[in-house]
This record gives structure tokens, sequence and C-alpha cells, in this order.
């Protein structure tokens, strides 16, 4: 039997990454799963981290955000700018210098730069539909989806086989839950080209919105054969499994960190599998991992220290709990010590300080939650049990 049996004990059950698109004045129009947004080697991704956790009948606990930088740069895109840069030199009169140099700007979002580079592109070659594909892109990265999306569409006005334009557009169709068109767009590049991956990935989102599991998981699996080094689609079958209870999750999730090794999702996606299963210790492996390579990533901490709580059982020696209950303090300190505002950490910190008996310190906390949120409910029912 569990320790904390009948306890409210916060647990993070997902974390959610988002891309975030919002218009000039801030206000939020998507926000997408970051698994179907395309990586690149070279990128500054914002990952928005919606974190919550419940037990029981208690609605979803929401945390703090934070946002995460990935930025890596090496000497093939220096020699790959520097022979842009050469072409232009010799030809300053021909669009497709200042076209690739905007591509580079894009990728490195360098967005301003990229949209001076596209301008110029576009001036020379109003009518080319790569050219308005990657103007509507960059307005999109820029946060301005209601320019970008003209420019996407413009895309096809000019050319209706644009392999990239149709799967862009279908893309943003689908997130803003444009079913019919988005699936049209998707079956047009497989009539096109059967072998391409990526439209059978975007089918499996389509699917997997419209809640057809076995068809979603029929076209991920088929752009994992299109393409076998397909991370996103490994993720999704990982992901679509593990929902359906079924252990294949555990290999798509290998696949998918085969492809991408320092990736926190596939990591934790595969560390939260292991913990629903209530396979504890290969969970807190999987935790560990990720600390390896990213050791400020708080929410590790935080799932290692709620997983070591989940160790405690009645059936331990007190010495046993005390120890497991003594080290999960010490990783939800390391998870406040990089978010002084992780208020789950906090909360779960205290409720350890409780059991070991300390319960004026864990009084302390609780009362330090409420001061910055005064409708914590859990913190507040953790101060009705102690009679605070």
């Amino acid at each position: 039997m569990l320790l904390f049996r009948g306890i409210f004990i916060l647990k993070q059950k997902n974390i959610y990454y988002h891309y975030k698109i919002k218009s000039q004045d801030g206000q939020l129009i998507l926000k997408l799963p970051i698994t179907i947004i395309k990586m690149k080697k070279i990128s500054l991704l914002f990952i928005a981290i919606s974190l919550f956790s419940c037990k029981g009948d208690k609605k979803p606990a929401t945390g703090p955000q934070m946002f995460l930088e990935t930025v890596d740069v090496d000497s093939t895109n220096i020699k790959q700018l520097m022979a842009i840069e050469s072409f232009i030199v010799q030809n300053p009169n021909s669009e497709e210098g200042y076209y690739q140099r905007a591509k580079y700007r894009l990728e490195n979002n360098e967005l301003e730069g990229a949209f001076l580079d596209i301008n110029k592109a576009m001036k020379l070659a109003p009518k080319n539909p790569d050219i308005n594909l990657t103007k509507g892109l960059i307005y999109i990265n820029k946060g301005e989806l209601d320019k970008g999306i003209p420019f996407l569409e413009r895309t096809l006005d000019l050319d209706s086989l644009h392999t990239e334009g149709n799967l862009e557009l279908a893309y943003y169709y689908l997130a803003a839950k444009n079913y019919e068109l988005s699936f049209t767009l998707i079956n047009r590049v497989i009539q096109k080209d059967r072998f391409l991956a990526k439209p059978y990935y975007l089918k499996g989102l389509w699917y997997e919105q419209k809640g057809n599991d076995a068809l979603a998981i029929s076209s991920y699996q088929t752009a994992v054969e299109r393409n076998p080094g397909y991370y996103e689609a490994y993720l999704a079958l990982g992901t679509i499994h593990d929902r359906l209870n079924n252990p294949l999750a555990i290999q798509y999730f290998n696949s998918a960190i085969a492809v991408w090794p320092n990736s926190i999702e596939a990591w934790r996606a595969k560390g939260m599998s292991f913990y629903d299963h209530q396979d504890f210790e290969e969970a807190i492996v999987c935790f560990d991992t990720i600390l390896s390579f990213d050791s400020a990533f708080e929410v590790s901490y935080f799932d290692i220290g709620r997983t070591l709580i989940d160790l405690c059982y009645v059936e331990n020696p007190k010495a046993k709990n005390d120890s497991l209950l003594t080290e999960a303090i010490t990783n939800f300190d390391k998870a406040l010590a990089i978010n002084s505002n992780y208020v789950p950490a906090r909360y779960n910190r205290a409720l350890c300080l409780e059991e070991q008996g300390k319960v004026d310190l864990a009084a302390i906390e609780y009362k330090a939650i409420l001061s910055s949120e005064p409708n914590y409910e859990p913190a507040i029912k953790a101060l009705n049990r102690l009679g605070r």
C-alpha cells in the first residue's frame, strides 16, 4: 500500500510542449503541439511548457511556464552562408541569392534580416511560388499569422501542386480545425508523390484529431516506413500507443530517441509511460537521463522527487521511507533552485516534510505557497488537515 494513500500528491502526469503563434498585439492565435512543428537543426525554438498535475478527483493544478532555447550552429552552415553571400555579390540582380539567404536567416530565427531579403527577392520575382511561401513562413514565425497564411495560399494560386506549400497550409488548416481543406491538401500531395513521408504524418495528425486511432496509427506507420528517421512520427506512435495502454509505446519512444538522443520530450514520454505502469525505477532512469544533457531542466528533478514519493510504501521500514522522502526533498530543492516559483515542487516538498513529522516546517511551506497563490486548494486542504 502506498504510504501517501488518501493524501493529495501533486503529480505532473504530462507536460505539453507548445509552439505559440501570436498576433502583433500579443493575442494568442494558435497554440500547437511541438511534435507537429517541423524541427530544424539550426533553430531558436521557444517551447512553452504548461505544468500541471492531479490526483483523485482534484482538477489539474496549473504551474509555471518556462521557455527553452535551443541553438545549434556548425561550420557547415557558416560555409553555406558564405557561399550565398558570394553568389549575391556576383549576381546582385538575381532573386535566387536573396531567396536563399532569406531561408537561411529564417532557419536561424533572424527574422528581420530574412524579411528584408525575401522582399528583395519578391521585388525581382513576385510570382515565384517558393519566394511567396518563404515570405508567408517568415510572417508566421514573426507571429503574424494573419499576414502569413495569405502568402501560403498565394503559393498554391501560383502552383497548385507545390508540395511544401500544400503541406504547410494543410498543417495550419488542421491546427485551425479546418479539416476538409486540410485533408484535401494532404491528399493532393500524396497523389503527386505517394513516397513522401510528411503527408502521411499530417494525415495521422488529422485522424488522431478526429478520434480515429486506428487510421492515425496506420498513417504514422506509413510515415516511418517512408522515412525511417522520422522523429515526430515515432513520438506520435509512442504517444498514441501509450494512451491505448499498449506496451509497444516504449519501442516507439526508443525509436524516437534513436533519431534524437537528447530529446527531452521523448525521454520524458518514455519515463511517464514507465511511471504510469508503476515501473518507478525505470522511470527515474529516464528522468535522470534528461538531466545528463540538460541539468537545468527542473521538471526532471520534480519527476524524480514525485517518483521517489511513490516508492514509499506502508510496508517499508520507516528508515527506508525517511531516506526516500529526504532524497525526494533534495530533488524538489533542486527544482526550486532553478525555478523558485515552481509551486508543485514546493507543495510536494512540504508534503514530504509533513510525512517525516516536521509539521511546523511543512506548515510554513504551505503558507508560503498561499502567500503567492491564495486560492491554491492543495495547500489550503493541507493546512486544514494540520489544523493550522
